[in-house]
Order: C-alpha cells, then structure tokens, then sequence
C-alpha cells in the first residue's frame, strides 16, 4: 500500500509516512462500504437459497435488515461526514491511527454478528460502540468552529444509534416489540441526513456542473422538509396504523417531490453524478407515497421499506460515494462509463424489488435473485473502478 511521497510540500511532515487509505474518513469507510456491500448481499441470497444460514446471532433476514442500514449505510454516513466535517468546519477530523482505530471498531461490529457462539452481551457491546463514537469525533470540530447549525447530523447519529440500541434489545429479550420501531428509527434518521445533506448540495451540484443553471431555494419548504419526515417518524411510533401517520407520509412526500422538483433541469440527465443523485431522491418521494398508501392497507407495508433502502439509500450513497470519491483524491468530476452502468443498474434494481413483486408476487424469489445480482454488479462496479483511487495519493499531489 502505498505513502504519501516525502517530497511533496502540499502535505504535512506528520502526515508523510501515514499509510493513504487512512489519510482521510472517505477512503477506508468508502472502500469498505463497496465491498461489504457485496458481501452482504452475496451471502443472503447465497443462504436464502441453500437454507444454510448459521443464526449466530440473528435469523439471516433480519440480519440482511439490520446490517444493510446499521452496517452498510453507517459505513458510507461515516466516510462522508468525516471528510464533509473537515470542508465545513475547516479543523481536521480523526486521521491515521485514530482513524484506523475508529474503522476497526465498525469493522468488529460486523464480524460479531456472523462468528458462532459468541455471547449476547459481547455482540451487542461490540455493536453499539461505533455511532456514539463517531458522534463524539463529529461533534468535535462542530463545536471547535461554533457552527451550531451542523450540530443536527450529530442528534441524526445519535438517533440512529438509539435505534441500532433498541433492536438490540429485543434479541436480548429486554423489550418485547422494540425491534421494529429500532429498524423504523434508523430508516427515518437515514432519510433525514438524506434530505438535510440533499438541501445543501444538490443546488451547489447544479449550478456548477450545468454552465448557467441556478436553483432557487423556497425558504418554507427548506425549512420543511427534514422537520416533516420527523413528524411522520414520530407517528409511526406512536400510533403506526392511524390516518396521522398516513397523512404525514402524503405530506412529506408533495414536501419533498416540490424540492426536488425545484432541482429539476433537463440538462441533469446529461450529467450522470448529477441524475444518480436526483433519481435517488425521487425514490425518497415515492417511498413516502407508497407508505401512505400501504397505511390505507392497499399495498403491502414492506414496499415502501424497499423503495428508501435500494432506491433512496442505495443510489444516494452510491452517487455521493462515486462524486465524493472523484472531488477528494483530485480528479475531474466525470462519471467513468461503467460507473454509469452501475448506476443505471441500481435503478434497475430498485425497480425489480419495489414493483415487480407488486405485479408477480408468487414469482418473489426470481425477483430477489434479479435485485441481488444487480445490487452485486452495481456495487463491484464501485470497487473495481474506485479502489485504486481510494489507496493512492491524489491526482493532483494535495494533502487529502
């Protein structure tokens, strides 16, 4: 693996011999995001279909569940906020060693779901350490630089972590019905970074990828849109099955659909770093649709879960992994030609999950293949373009 040259005078003398993958929270949680999220999904349709999962810990759906947000998703929230922190506070986070410490530590939680035998208490300690941490390394800089407007990703990874806690604690038989409020507040808190990190730079993206192009923000609805998907998770937990929760779930989505609306240019669909994310968005919005119409019990309620995981969450992080990946070791922000295949993959993919089953639901399995093996191609596509970029020094020579 490769070191950063000592003759380059952009970069700092301590930094000099640290190991590049660590140089930056972008490069080993992105990495490791792309290949866990291959694995991931390799071996649950692998064990779906040969009836051979081991139940370490979890029965293998709700392993698929909890690993997919909690593992997956955790991992690519921290690669981006702990080099995003550094941009808009302009103080470094954890780098090289503690970096390294900070990555093994989401690493260990992953590893104790699926080793045998270990004990509950062990798993569960080894699990929840990771979001309360990285909270503590964000909130850091946030605080160091008082900018108190930046405080909310830290509530949002601490929310996430009190779902990732109340899961936990129906496998332990602490709770009797936690577990699914803990998915629910996970997903929600995932939806709401979604719609915070969306509203910053998706105009920011826009005007400087189209030549002339300019967003104008609706103040109301900026301020909105997050706030929304928080009320509609707040009924959710107080009362899933009320005509509240239904009618939160409409709302956020004509919120959302009407931003990301004003985003709207035909010129984005040029623009691959640009569709993926939109597209991605436009997946947040039907899935608020889909749940307020499986809470007038017309679709099944696991339809609009799917549409924010593989749609929403899946393309986002893909999009902003890719974009990310490009700005920050110094190369021209234009998408690589198989990375545009991923990406039309993945939407592809979402589309086979979300409403094929819908239409041939006796025909499920095949369908879940199909997904599968288009989340693997979309994300190998991932790796194998961006993980020489990921363990290199920067194109342009720049600390980073």
């Amino acid at each position: 693996m490769m070191t950063i040259p000592i003759h380059n005078p952009d970069v700092p003398e301590e930094r000099k011999r640290t190991i590049i993958l660590f140089r930056l929270g972008f490069r080993p949680f992105f990495l490791a995001a792309g290949l866990f999220s291959i694995l991931l999904m390799g071996m649950f349709i692998f064990n779906l279909f040969a009836d051979d999962w081991h139940d370490a810990y979890l029965s293998l759906s709700l392993w698929h569940g909890h690993e997919m947000l909690f593992g997956y998703a955790v991992a690519v929230i921290a690669g981006f906020l702990l080099t995003a922190v550094k941009n808009w506070t302009g103080i470094d986070t954890v780098t090289g060693k503690g970096l390294l410490l900070l990555f093994l530590i989401w690493l260990a939680g992953r590893l104790v779901l699926v080793i045998p035998d270990l004990p509950s208490w062990l798993v569960v300690s080894v699990d929840i350490v990771f979001l309360p941490l990285l909270a503590l390394v964000i909130l850091r800089p946030i605080m160091k630089s008082g900018q108190s407007r930046n405080v909310s990703v830290v509530i949002l990874l601490m929310l996430m972590a009190v779902g990732n806690g109340l899961f936990h604690a129906q496998v332990l038989e602490l709770s009797f019905a936690s577990m699914e409020p803990g998915l629910a507040i996970g997903v929600g808190a995932v939806l709401m970074l979604m719609s915070v990190i969306g509203g910053r730079v998706m105009p920011f993206f826009i005007e400087k990828g189209l030549s002339g192009a300019s967003v104008v923000k609706i103040k109301w609805l900026e301020l909105a849109a997050t706030p929304l998907i928080a009320i509609w998770l707040l009924l959710v937990l107080v009362d899933p099955d009320s005509l509240w929760q239904v009618l939160a779930a409409f709302v956020a989505a004509m919120v959302h659909g009407i931003r990301l609306f004003g985003w709207g240019n035909l010129r984005i669909w040029k623009v691959p770093m640009l569709w993926v994310i939109c597209m991605a968005y436009g997946w947040l919005v039907t899935g608020f649709i889909l749940q307020g119409l499986a809470g007038l019990q017309m679709i099944p309620g696991n339809i609009a879960l799917h549409a924010w995981t593989v749609g929403a969450i899946g393309m986002f992080t893909l999009g902003m992994m890719a974009r990310v990946s490009l700005g920050h070791t110094g190369r021209a922000m234009i998408a690589h030609q198989a990375m545009v295949i991923g990406f039309v993959t993945l939407g592809l993919t979402a589309l086979a999950r979300v409403f094929v089953p819908l239409l041939f639901p006796a025909m499920i399995d095949t369908w879940l293949l199909i997904a599968g093996t288009g989340w693997i191609l979309a994300f190998g596509l991932f790796v194998w373009i961006y993980a020489p970029y990921l363990v290199q020094v920067r194109a342009d020579g720049r600390d980073g």
